[in-house]
């Protein structure tokens, strides 16, 4: 495929890759629940004379180029946020309560833009493409769920990307390695034996044991890790108490665990177990320990496909830049793909330059429209680069 015939197809269809992110970002929904969503992806779709599938209960999946050919999966995410919208853009969210406040109505667009190219230049293709919009990824549990349908059985390679406003627009990340970290998460109960405030002597105070666990734990990833390992220990929830006089009986905690390695992951999950278990004895109180292990696994970029997609995509991106993105500790559950079959998983930035961004997740999130037509030509880089292995074996 030539370099500059994609380019100028691009260029000349950057309004509607915008209109359609409009369209999107109208309709917001909850992890499986896209019913709208999937609806509206499918009729682009057909209108491009590309056949989509529908998966169970939500989400779409589609085919272009040759059968039975080495197959390149392209994904984006569907689903929005429990988030009410708070910006002054004229196509707000007409689902009160939800936003599409993480860019995945730019990732659709995106995907319908590379699909609509490719579709017209479907002769030229040597390899398959599959189109992979996954429902409920803000729950990380679409990947895995529609994984256990077969949608990776007929795949050799995936990629999948991210908007994101802290990055400005035109600065891109395809690397290799620790990309988006495991998050795991915890809930701890510390019980003890209430009574009044006065009689501390007659109590197991449950508070004490909580705020001694919070404490604890803080020198897990300082003393208990290598250095070079990144990985985060949070306490996000502390319930404990009914009444300024009275010692609480009860403590509740609940928080997360974040690393790049699941390695690591087990260390900080034995970690937190055997801490709550020593503080509970020491006060003389008990302590019940649930602990979710790998809502999904880190996102680890595979070493040869990120240099091939990386070396292509600095080719169609032109006067855009590729950037080093540390790792991130969030979440995603892109990572289950790369569990299966090779993937890459890449960074655009959509932040306005010279303007205050807000980030992903917030309710006056926005995305950079120049940024869509860069998640475009990210994932035909994605394809050409394919072609090009193909060509070389």
């Amino acid at each position: 495929m030539i370099r500059e015939e994609l380019l100028e197809k691009v260029s000349g269809k950057r309004e509607e890759f915008i209109s359609w992110y409009h369209e999107f970002h109208q309709i917001p929904e909850l992890g499986f629940e896209e019913e709208k969503t999937t609806e509206l992806i499918c009729e682009k779709l057909t209108a491009m004379g590309i056949h989509p599938l529908r998966l169970d209960p939500t989400g779409v999946t589609a085919y272009i180029g040759p059968h039975d050919a080495y197959t390149v999966a392209l994904r984006a995410d569907i689903d929005g946020l429990r988030v009410s919208e708070d910006t002054d853009l004229p196509f707000q969210s007409k689902h009160p309560g939800k936003m599409h406040a993480c860019g995945h109505d730019g990732h659709i667009a995106g995907l319908l833009g590379a699909a609509s190219i490719l579709k017209e230049m479907e002769s030229e293709l040597t390899v398959r493409v599959k189109l992979i919009f996954q429902p409920s990824e803000e729950n990380t549990k679409g990947a895995k769920h529609i994984i256990s349908q077969g949608i990776l059985e007929d795949v050799d390679e995936i990629f999948g990307l991210h908007l994101f406003s802290d990055i400005k627009a035109g600065e891109i990340s395809v690397e290799p390695g620790a990309r988006m970290a495991q998050t795991d998460r915890f809930s701890i109960t510390f019980i003890g034996k209430g009574g009044h405030a006065a009689k501390p002597h007659q109590c197991v105070d449950a508070t004490v044991m909580a705020a001694d666990f919070v404490m604890n734990i803080q020198t897990i990833v300082a003393r208990e890790l290598d250095p070079i390992e990144g990985a985060v220990v949070t306490v996000g929830s502390l319930k404990s108490g009914t009444q300024y006089n009275i010692i609480s009986g009860k403590a509740v905690l609940e928080g997360t665990c974040r690393s790049y390695s699941e390695i690591v992951a087990q260390h900080l999950q034995d970690a937190i177990r055997r801490r709550a278990e020593a503080v509970a004895d020491s006060y003389g109180g008990n302590v019940k320990i649930a602990y979710e292990q790998g809502s999904h696994p880190p996102v680890l970029n595979d070493e040869a496909l990120s240099r091939r997609i990386a070396d292509e995509a600095e080719q169609l991106l032109e006067n855009r830049k590729l950037v080093h993105i540390a790792p991130l500790m969030l979440g995603e559950d892109f990572s289950w793909y790369q569990k299966e079959v090779p993937g890459v998983f890449a960074f655009a930035g959509c932040g306005t330059p010279g303007r205050k961004c807000y980030p992903n997740h917030h309710p006056k999130f926005e995305i950079e429209e120049s940024a869509l037509a860069d998640g475009v030509l990210l994932h035909l880089a994605a394809v050409v680069s394919a072609m090009h292995r193909e060509k070389e074996e």
